[in-house]
């Protein structure tokens, strides 16, 4: 019985050494594994986003600050605002192409206006003549189709876009929805001035 017990004892020992062994170089295998890359992602391939945050508006008839959904979906653009902003609680419909987009707004009093009426109600609110067509490219950092000029980062990695009539200074960005986008945008025209603060960004649907 003794010799069958230190046999099985011998036994016991290897497995253990050999399952030390095992576990170390399973750890030095994982250890040396490269970090997982992550493609980056191309906007100018998405369709649908959606953008959470805060909005504030000074020039034009008055000021305020409020918060805003925006959800895009291919060429089609649903913007709430929401709040005693300046330009009113509004909801703003953009489709079409950038060249030539088709405006619906409605207002918080239940008026719907379209075409040109719509565009002359924003640029009234506002102060200054609004580009609706560009706004979803402005969002994601991008120039919109057209004449424009990107300006180098200012020492404070400030990047600048000037395009139909606004600048647009991109003033942070972040990694965080899988892709580079702004977090703070401040755009001017004129007397008029927006400032955009994207508290939640989700790409795709």
């Amino acid at each position: 019985m003794s010799a069958v017990r230190a046999a099985r004892t011998s036994a016991c020992a290897r497995y253990c050494q050999w399952s030390v062994v095992l576990a170390m170089f399973l750890l030095a295998g994982c250890a040396t594994l490269p970090p997982p890359v992550s493609t980056p992602v191309d906007l100018t391939r998405i369709n649908q986003w959606q953008a959470h945050g805060r909005i504030a508006v000074s020039g034009g008839q008055s000021g305020g600050s409020g918060s805003f959904e925006w959800l895009q979906h291919d060429d089609r653009a649903d913007v709430e605002i929401r709040g005693p902003i300046g330009i009113g609680s509004v909801r703003l419909e953009v489709s079409g192409s950038a060249e030539d987009p088709s405006v619906r707004l409605q207002t918080a009093n239940g008026t719907t206006l379209e075409s040109q009426a719509a565009w002359d109600e924003l640029e009234n609110r506002l102060g200054t003549a609004v580009p609706a067509g560009s706004l979803r490219f402005w969002m994601l950092g991008m120039a919109a189709p057209g004449e424009h000029r990107w300006s180098e980062p200012d020492p404070q990695g400030v990047t600048t876009l000037e395009q139909d009539g606004w600048r647009i200074d991109y003033q942070k960005y972040s990694d965080a929805p899988g892709a580079h986008v702004p977090v703070r945008i401040s755009a001017t025209s004129g007397a008029a001035r927006v400032r955009i603060l994207i508290d939640r960004w989700q790409l795709g649907p």
